[in-house]
This record gives structure tokens, sequence and C-alpha cells, in this order.
């Protein structure tokens, strides 16, 4: 017998499920189905580890919100916060180019899928929300934050088997306060 070295695993948890912050490194336009695209890479990641956001639009008042929200959350691209014609609401004026994306900083929630074929496990992103920082024109707080994550987490648990795939656990402080102030969006 003779005595070896191996390295140690660091256990960064670089893909574990759960939140993670993240800068868009890459983001580039597409289609799929006749539908704007935007897939995402991000710093310090391979490339598998991206997330495609597909334009989705509200049946009601038929205006984009999927890709408006990306950019919303990133602070990506803000022009200006404008008072709608009621002023009660105010509307964000931005420049979808996906190049105002790159260096911007998101939450990501990942979650663990079985590959069916190869009963291989994998992260997977299922939604972004904003970071908590003020910009010039938009400020999203850590309750913002805490708020969306819920919000995000509920949605994950809604759409998902449990049977087929793991959000891990998430460390996210349950506390609600409330507020009369409204919120920036």
């Amino acid at each position: 017998m003779a005595v070896k070295t191996m390295a140690k695993d660091s256990g960064t948890g670089q893909y574990n499920a759960g939140w993670h912050e993240l800068t868009i490194s890459e983001a580039t336009d597409g289609e799929w189905n006749g539908k704007r695209t935007i897939d995402l890479s991000f710093e310090g990641y391979h490339e598998s580890m991206s997330h495609r956001v597909f334009e989705t639009v509200n049946k009601t008042t038929n205006e984009e919100f999927k890709i408006a929200n990306l950019f919303r959350y990133a602070c990506a691209g803000i022009i200006d916060v404008l008072n709608d014609p009621t002023g009660k609401k105010p509307v964000i004026q931005y420049d979808d180019e996906v190049s105002n994306l790159v260096g911007t900083r998101i939450n990501a929630l990942f979650f663990k899928e079985t590959n069916s074929t190869t009963g291989k496990e994998y992260s997977k992103i299922f939604d972004i929300v904003p970071v908590a920082q003020v910009t010039d024109h938009i400020t999203w707080t850590e309750d913002d934050v805490s708020r969306l994550k819920s919000k995000a987490e509920s949605r994950y648990k809604k759409n998902n088997s449990p049977s087929n795939v793991d959000l891990g656990t998430v460390n996210i402080d349950t506390t609600t306060t409330s507020t009369n102030d409204e919120i920036p969006f």
C-alpha cells in the first residue's frame, strides 16, 4: 500500500437547489414559435446552465410582461419612470436591447431535475427575481425581494410534481411586513 493524496471537494454548492445571485454574462435574442426569446448565460457557470425567457402576453391587457420583468428585475436599460395618465401607477420606460442586460445581477431559483432517459440529476433555473439594490430609477428592497422569492417558490411548488424535482432547502425570511408605500413598478 502507498500513501496518496487527492483534491478535497470545495463544496461551494454552485449548482445546489435554492436561490443564487447571478451576474448575466451574455444575453442573446431569439425566436421560438413566433415569439421573442432571450437566452441568458451567467458569470462563473457552464454555458449549459443558461436560462431562456419567453415573451408572454397578458390576455386581458395585451401587454407583454415576462421580458419586461427581466429588464425591470435586472434594472437594465431603464431610461425613466413616468406617471401614467391617471397618476396612480408609474410606467417604466426602457430600452430592450439585450446588451443592456450584460453585467446586471439577478436572483435565480435553481431546482434539481432527473433526466428520464439517463437517470442523471441536473440543475435548472425555474425563475428569476431582482436583487436588493438602489438605482437612479428603481429601488428593490429586501422586503420586495423576499416577497417576489416567496411568489416564485409558490409557483414552483404549484407547477411541479415533487416526484421528479427537488427545490432543496431554501432559506428565506418568511416574516411579513406591510407598508403603504407603492412598489416601484
